[in-house]
């Protein structure tokens, strides 16, 4: 399901005014199961899976979101469509720390840069996001301890988190989708960038009950708030001790429930970082 909302763009708002409202409205929109924002020429566009949110759903969606709309208007994408109206609007190559985010019909990446090469149909994960970008950064900022690590990537998207930390040294990297289309995107994405330690899979939280405790050196987790607060127990056993959870997926608001749930947990917050307002927090095990 592609889901549009045009923001108030006819009342005199200036560039800097939309950027804020656009914010709300997907800090509103967070409550609910969409997994990909994108922002563009006054509209926020949701996307969600038409399973995922009921008809009776969307009355309540835009009321939450009526004191920041000029209208509102809800379409359906066929998927088989999708990379059609993706080419039309395609992503610009994107740096990030030493990575350089491309499509395939992109130029190169930079001498000296790592590429990794995209096509996200209609999954998650361009680089573009606030919250793909403070992923990426935090995983070069590991440094050594990515070596030889065991990854686990929860709501991988297009993989590119998978695949990035890969390309930074992983010895083994296992994300987890719970939509088959997605994964199969994931996995062309896999082939694409030549991965070899890395495995893609279908499943959700309850995956992980076969997994043994402390497994993973280091457990991604790019998703909304409801669900990592509902999954971050789970995503703490199949951790190791001292390893590393990263968070995001958050606006600044959710962070005190964040912070409350893995205190209790005894998650030791490392690291919080914050770009445009989306948010990133990195726990160590104790």
């Amino acid at each position: 399901m592609w889901n549009e909302i045009k923001l108030a763009d006819g009342i005199g708002l200036d560039e800097v005014a939309m950027e804020e409202r656009a914010d709300i409205v997907t800090a509103f929109l967070g409550e609910y199961p969409f997994t990909h924002f994108e922002t563009e020429c006054g509209w926020v566009k949701a996307f969600a899976d038409e399973n995922d949110i009921a008809p009776e759903n969307y009355t309540e969606i835009e009321a939450s979101v009526s004191n920041y709309i000029d209208s509102f208007e809800w379409s359906i994408v066929q998927r088989e469509n999708w990379n059609e109206l993706w080419e039309k609007n395609f992503f610009n190559p994107l740096l990030v720390g030493d990575f350089f985010v491309r499509a395939p019909f992109h130029e190169p990446a930079p001498a000296g840069r790592r590429a990794i090469t995209i096509e996200p149909r209609m999954s998650f994960g361009t680089g573009h996001h606030g919250t793909t970008r403070l992923m990426l950064t935090a995983l070069q900022d590991l440094g050594d301890k990515i070596k030889a690590a065991k990854v686990l990537d929860m709501g991988s998207g297009t993989g590119i988190l998978a695949i990035a930390a890969e390309m930074l040294g992983a010895a083994e990297v296992l994300g987890v989708e719970i939509d088959d289309w997605v994964v199969d995107n994931a996995n062309d994405n896999l082939k694409i960038n030549q991965t070899t330690h890395t495995k893609m899979i279908l499943g959700d939280v309850k995956t992980l009950k076969l997994t043994q405790n402390g497994y993973y050196d280091v457990v991604l987790a790019n998703i909304h708030r409801e669900v990592l607060l509902a999954d971050m127990a789970e995503y703490q056993r199949v951790l190791k001790w001292h390893g590393n959870l990263f968070l995001s997926g958050l606006r600044e608001e959710d962070v005190p429930m964040i912070l409350e749930k893995a205190q209790s947990m005894n998650l030791d917050l490392q690291e919080t970082q914050i770009i445009e307002g989306w948010v990133m927090m990195m726990f160590e095990n104790t």
